[in-house]
């Protein structure tokens, strides 16, 4: 098959000007930067210092940057009064555009994971209809009802590593500490977010002047908070692995710092891009694109958990995708649904706000939307005991996008870059 050399591109990790040739060469040889494996790529070289064929495919590369494809370890795809079909599909695009590889998919409605019929269904929808990666979450619950603990050697038999019900915290916590002793056995991580649901309950914001001002019921902070830490406790008891969804709090950072430093195996956590970019006051006036779950908090909050990323505390930056149609978030605050979609503008958006600026750099960013949720999902290849490797991609920083209703490939508009401008264009997979 032909090769394609990739010429005058600049690793981001280091800055590096490199050309690359990527193909079916008669011997792949598995080739690493910065410690990251690179698959398909044959041959790595200084810029102008390759040997390329006469009449060779080439690519240049100029004043763009290759770096591993990012994979989003929290993507909700259910849309709502379509088809499934067209649901995978719409993400898939959306995740390219973005610069997601793959994805770890959320249980909903439209996609309950709880018996190996769902799964051998949603895995055959994706082989046929999505440009990207999908990896099910199974469900701790039959249902995700919170009650009846799903079967998970079932589960672990199709492949599934993670169990969620779309990060809720199940109604029992005796089944949850039960479920967690037996998935122990199977090396199962349970991903959910922290919640007291009776002090949450009927709450749609962040207590705090916006709240006050609108008349809207404040979700206590205290509500992750308590959650967060009762489950570490359990799955600490139970030997089970964790991974703590959304983090939206500074003291929920302090609470995962605190039991990672007392050396708890097996916890891991995520933020939501929106929970390091934008804070209860632009809920403006019912600005129902702002209504999240959990909500929006105060800066300093975003602080905290930006420097939790820094620090390694926050082992990953997620999307929280959730699709949600234009009708329903249409509707008053308190009836909205809850999500913002972030697929399509994924990268950019982490470059326009966080690296540019220089609040992350690109190995933080590499590390935090790349290695890390792929290790959470699955370690090691289970045919090859190595790494798995991300597709490279190549981002161009200096091209700006118009976000607009036309360039979200997800079906949805409930973005909160709608009508701005982000720097920086993806262009996956490389052919």
């Amino acid at each position: 098959m032909t090769n394609t050399y990739i010429t005058n591109a600049t690793w981001a990790l280091t800055g590096e000007k490199i050309d690359l040739r990527m193909g079916h060469g008669d011997e792949p040889v598995t080739h690493y930067m910065s410690d990251i494996p690179l698959p398909g790529v044959n041959g790595i070289t200084p810029a102008g210092e390759m040997q390329i064929p006469a009449g060779a495919r080439t690519i240049n590369a100029e004043g763009k940057m290759l770096l591993p494809a990012l994979f989003d370890l929290h993507a909700t795809i259910n849309l709502e009064g379509h088809s499934k079909r067209e649901s995978i599909y719409r993400a898939g695009q959306a995740a390219n555009h973005g610069g997601v590889w793959g994805m770890l998919v959320m249980p909903s409605k439209g996609f309950i994971f709880d018996n190996a019929a769902t799964l051998d269904s949603f895995d055959d929808a994706v082989s046929q209809r999505s440009f990207a990666t999908m990896v099910p979450a199974g469900c701790i619950t039959e249902d995700m009802a919170g009650a009846q603990q799903a079967p998970y050697n079932t589960l672990a038999a199709r492949g599934v590593t993670i169990l969620s019900d779309g990060g809720k915290m199940p109604d029992s916590l005796l089944m949850l500490h039960r479920a967690m002793k037996y998935a122990a056995e199977m090396d199962l991580t349970f991903a959910i977010r922290g919640d007291v649901p009776c002090l949450s309950k009927n709450t749609y914001m962040h207590p705090g002047t916006t709240s006050y001002s609108l008349g809207l019921h404040g979700t206590p902070a205290c509500a992750e908070e308590i959650g967060i830490e009762t489950l570490i406790r359990l799955a600490k008891d139970a030997g089970a692995r964790l991974h703590i969804q959304t983090v939206s709090t500074a003291e929920g950072v302090d609470i995962i710092r605190r039991a990672k430093s007392n050396g708890m195996k097996g916890l891991t956590a995520e933020v939501a891009l929106h929970h390091l970019l934008y804070t209860h006051e632009d809920v403006g006036d019912y600005n129902t694109t702002f209504k999240t779950l959990p909500p929006l908090r105060e800066k300093q909050d975003c602080e905290a958990l930006l420097a939790g990323v820094k620090d390694g505390t926050i082992d990953c930056i997620v999307t929280d995708h959730t699709p949600c149609l234009s009708f329903a978030k249409k509707q008053d605050f308190v009836s909205a649904p809850h999500g913002m979609v972030a697929l399509d503008t994924f990268l950019p958006a982490i470059y326009t706000y966080l690296i540019k600026p220089g609040k992350l750099s690109w190995a933080e960013v590499i590390k935090a939307c790349c290695t890390a949720p792929v290790a959470i999902v699955n370690p090691y290849d289970r045919e090859e005991d190595t790494p798995v490797a991300a597709p490279l991609l190549l981002f161009a920083p200096d091209e700006e996008q118009h976000i607009t209703p036309e360039t979200l490939s997800c079906g949805t508009t409930n973005s909160p870059l709608l009508g701005t401008v982000v720097q920086g264009t993806v262009t996956l997979p490389i052919n």
